[in-house]
């Protein structure tokens, strides 16, 4: 079955996080039309506050690493859920212990899983929106810009 996966992710500073920042920001898209490649495949989508949120984009054959999100098919049906262990979602605030159940998806669904983050570096705080889009099975350029079969909410309060 085919696995077209987006990662959509979003970097900031504290110079984008309160007022006129955050109403920019909260109108970037959660998602793109889909990349054309061949799947299994990622099509990954950046941006950056530093770069005026302009979306850079990067196209990878196969599937995700499993250190950020694991996939298991088995009896047609997708089950997916972001790494628990990733570093990055340690720092958000949130309890691992209460994170949300893989997904189950079947042919010709779509999910979108979002997350955020704080990160600290020598330069100061910065911040992350990861937001990720998966098909199973549905091939379309347009298949994340319409509203997802399933979808997770994993925003805290940064």
């Amino acid at each position: 079955m085919d696995i077209m996966v987006q990662w959509v992710r979003v970097y900031w500073t504290k110079d984008s996080r309160g007022g006129p920042g955050a109403v920019r920001r909260g109108l970037l898209p959660a998602a793109f039309p889909l990349a054309e490649a061949e799947p299994p495949f990622v099509h990954e989508v950046r941006m950056l506050e530093w770069n005026g949120f302009s979306p850079s984009t990067s196209v990878f054959s196969g599937l995700p690493p499993r250190s950020q999100v694991e996939m298991t098919e088995s009896d047609g049906c997708l089950r997916v859920l972001p790494a628990r262990n990733a570093p990055e979602w340690a720092r958000n605030g949130l309890d691992p212990a209460w994170r949300p159940a893989p997904v189950a998806m079947r042919p010709r669904q779509t999910l979108r899983w979002q997350i955020n983050h704080r990160r600290t570096t020598e330069r100061g705080w910065y911040y992350r929106l990861d937001t990720l889009n998966v098909s199973y099975g549905n091939r379309t350029a347009e298949v994340f810009l319409h509203p997802p079969t399933h979808r997770v909410d994993e925003l805290s309060r940064l």
